[in-house]
């Protein structure tokens, strides 16, 4: 796919999830070279239903996260901080991290990659 600027908007890109998965965790896609025409970013919202986490792990990429909308709490550091709309978390390469929903209703994360697609990201869970 060649690089080219794009501009689309995030109620374009269908939600998804994993076949069989119930616990509603959910994300889009926006920046994905399997998707659009870019390179060196992958960009995407995950959204998590009150009481739903993402489990620590690690992985070679750096990321970052840009929590949306909700309440949260961050494994990072070795040490729990809650976050919250508007807080940015910079997680380097291989470093233990999870976040998970304490709020009563979803929390929405953005997150990007310095990867081309999110399926060059390998999850390793501790």
């Amino acid at each position: 796919m060649k690089n080219e600027p794009h501009v689309r908007h995030i109620d374009d890109v269908d939600w998804e999830t994993r076949p069989g998965r119930t616990d509603g965790v959910r994300w889009k896609l926006l920046v994905d070279s399997d998707r659009i025409p870019s390179h060196g970013f992958s960009l995407g919202i995950l959204q998590f239903p009150a009481g739903t986490e993402l489990a620590a792990h690690h992985h070679g990429p750096q990321e970052i996260y840009w929590i949306r909308e909700g309440e949260g709490e961050v494994l990072i550091g070795g040490e729990k901080q809650n976050v919250r709309p508007g807080s940015i978390i910079y997680i380097p390469e291989n470093h233990v991290h999870g976040i998970a929903n304490i709020g009563l209703g979803p929390l929405t994360i953005m997150w990007v990659f310095p990867t081309d697609t999110w399926a060059e990201v390998e999850y390793l869970f501790d």
